[in-house]
């Protein structure tokens, strides 16, 4: 900092600052840290990094002076290796090229056109569950996002090899571990979790481009991989970047939207008359056996669930932006390099924003409310928000919406909600599903 005036900074251990609290409990901290102020400063034996919490400062940080911001060191060092030359690891004047070149996968349009897509999946799916079967709820859910995902992406059926991606998805956020050893070793010393790391990562690499070539045998395709081979065709990707980017989005889609649905049925689960309207929607929105693309849109109160299911438990610990030149933020001035993270687990619970936050109320979407514009962030913002943001949203809707029109599922729970120290907010509390038939 450059300015004599600094950001309020919370009382820490000698020599350890603020780390060991951080790494015990990520979430536990950022509540706590995040009650000193809209902006404070963390301070680790390694780094220093300024916890923000407040809506205005990250609309700063996201929209106002994006220009003056990148991607931070955390995220960089997460994805290394596995989607190098993917839009979400991308800087200047990559990042505006490949941002443009993807941009066609994701309009609205195209989004819609993947919805029959999504219901075909959704649908074998659930019908797949017998009634008493029991599951582990969070693998479930990302089995059944994956399968949806991996047909809008890839215009595959991955079942039978669904442990490729499970795999990749699970050693990058074991390696991104917060109490992994690792993390803090010189890098040309590998670890078991490095190890497993690069060759789970390879596997996933050599299955995206099998499918890949698959698709460039076949005629054109609505599926996300065919139209980023089509901006290849006209030399606006490589073939890398198409790889990477697709290989990216299967991570990142498999684990925030299966987390998400997790979480969702958790809540409906305890709050039984939410569900019954949930249900009551469906029969009257759904005309037949399944829903169809141009119903979707009429589920508002599934988009209510689940954007409440977001605010509660956002899918990430937070946004990590690194200052690329001297900025200010508040009132603060901030030298080139400053780290920050934006978590949205703060502000999205914020009493100033949110009337009685800790509660599920999907209803008060329904309310006119006025609130700041970054007091709910679930997919961060600004032009760098995920690409990935409009299919996710329709793929939960989709699944949510098949899964209440066709199944009750039990949910129980082994203790209290904890969370896996990593980048994502990965439970690491049990959950169990027993399926009941409609």
């Amino acid at each position: 900092m450059s300015d004599t005036q600094s950001p309020p900074k919370p009382e820490g251990m000698p020599f350890l600052g603020h780390a060991l609290e951080y790494a015990r409990d990520p979430i536990e901290a950022i509540e706590k840290f995040g009650n000193k102020g809209d902006i404070v400063e963390v301070d680790t034996p390694i780094q220093s990094f300024y916890l923000v919490t407040g809506p205005k400062m990250i609309q700063e940080i996201l929209v106002k002076k994006h220009e003056r911001f990148t991607i931070g060191p955390a995220q960089q060092e997460s994805f290394a290796g596995i989607t190098d030359n993917a839009v979400n690891m991308s800087t200047g004047d990559d990042w505006r090229r490949r941002r443009k070149a993807i941009r066609p996968a994701f309009t609205g349009d195209t989004v819609e056109a993947y919805r029959r897509r999504m219901i075909g999946e959704a649908v074998e799916s659930v019908r797949a569950w017998e009634h008493g079967e029991t599951f582990d709820l969070h693998k479930e859910m990302r089995v059944f996002t994956m399968r949806m995902l991996t047909d809008t992406l890839l215009g595959i059926d991955i079942r039978g090899d669904e442990e490729v991606v499970i795999s990749a998805s699970d050693a990058l956020i074991d390696r991104a571990n917060l109490r992994r050893v690792g993390r803090y070793l010189p890098d040309w010393l590998p670890t078991p979790t490095d190890r497993r790391f690069e060759r789970s990562v390879r596997q996933l690499d050599e299955y995206v481009d099998m499918c890949i070539q698959q698709r460039r045998g076949e005629s054109d395709g609505e599926d996300v991989c065919s139209l980023l081979l089509k901006a290849a065709d006209r030399g606006a990707l490589s073939e890398v970047e198409v790889r990477h980017n697709l290989v990216g989005l299967l991570l990142a889609g498999t684990s925030s939207p299966g987390g998400s649905l997790m979480h969702a049925w958790r809540l409906l689960d305890r709050h039984p008359s939410v569900l019954e309207s949930l249900r009551e929607e469906y029969d009257s929105v759904v005309d037949g056996d399944a829903l169809k693309p141009d119903e979707v849109d009429d589920l508002e109160l599934t988009q209510h669930v689940l954007s409440e299911t977001l605010r509660l438990y956002p899918p990430t610990v937070g946004v990590n932006r690194m200052a690329t030149e001297s900025v200010s933020v508040g009132r603060y001035e901030f030298d080139e390099g400053t780290q920050f993270i934006l978590p949205q687990w703060v502000p999205h619970r914020d009493d100033r924003f949110w009337e009685d936050p800790e509660s599920f109320d999907p209803f008060r979407w329904q309310r006119d409310v006025e609130r700041p514009q970054f007091s709910y962030f679930p997919f961060s913002g600004g032009p760098r928000f995920c690409p990935g943001k409009k299919v996710a949203r329709q793929e939960m809707v989709i699944a949510l919406a098949e899964m209440v029109g066709r199944v009750d599922l039990d949910v129980s729970v082994d203790g209290d909600i904890e969370f896996k120290p990593s980048m994502t907010l990965r439970p690491a509390t049990e959950h169990v599903a027993t399926v009941k038939r409609r």
